[in-house]
């Protein structure tokens, strides 16, 4: 990390005034900021919690919009996963496995969601399926790594269902692969004739 960012504990959430202010740093904030203008806000979405949510999740995609657009200014490949690094490291998940783990799964978690929701249209075909399908599984294998770091406290049970649906998830994302190859078999076949 470099030596003028601070680390603070994920133990430690930001309030929503903390959350505003960084989307205002932005340029994606434009109210007052104030404890009455949240507190009208959390009642109207439904309740603090919630509306936390929404402000923090604004934040995360306006930060990884920011990243995506940094990761394409072609800077080399080591200065690259340095700069990845930088996100682990904020959430102290670079000398811990477990939490590393735990990360990995949430982020692909993450993934997972929105694959899953564009599956819902047919025109996505197959290979989004897949990938809907690989993502679960993923998800599923970080969830077996993340528990193997606690062995005394793992359940074996658990770990079978999890290993069990990531098999059933990844098998499923083959067939859905096999599918489009089979598709693209068919469509040079009727162009060769």
């Amino acid at each position: 990390m470099t030596k003028r960012m601070n680390k603070r504990p994920v133990a430690t959430p930001a309030t929503v005034t903390q959350l505003a202010a960084a989307l205002a740093a932005l340029g994606q904030y434009g109210g007052p900021n104030s404890e009455a203008e949240h507190a009208q806000e959390a009642a109207r979405v439904g309740g603090e919690p919630y509306y936390r949510l929404l402000l923090t999740n604004a934040l995360l995609g306006h930060a990884e919009g920011e990243a995506l657009h940094a990761d394409g200014t072609g800077v080399p490949a080591d200065q690259l996963l340095a700069a990845h690094r930088q996100a682990l490291a904020a959430v102290g998940a670079i000398d811990d496995p477990a939490t590393l783990l735990g990360f990995l799964r949430w982020r692909t978690l993450r993934i997972a969601g929105p694959l899953r929701d564009s599956t819902q249209d047919p025109t996505t075909g197959p290979v989004v399926l897949a990938a809907a399908h690989a993502a679960e599984g993923l998800q599923q294998l970080l969830a077996v790594c993340e528990a193997g770091q606690d062995l005394p406290s793992a359940a074996p049970a658990a770990l079978t269902t999890d290993l069990q649906t990531a098999r059933d998830a990844l098998t499923n994302a083959l067939t859905n692969i096999d599918i489009m190859l089979r598709l693209v078999q068919q469509a040079e076949d009727l162009f060769a004739r």
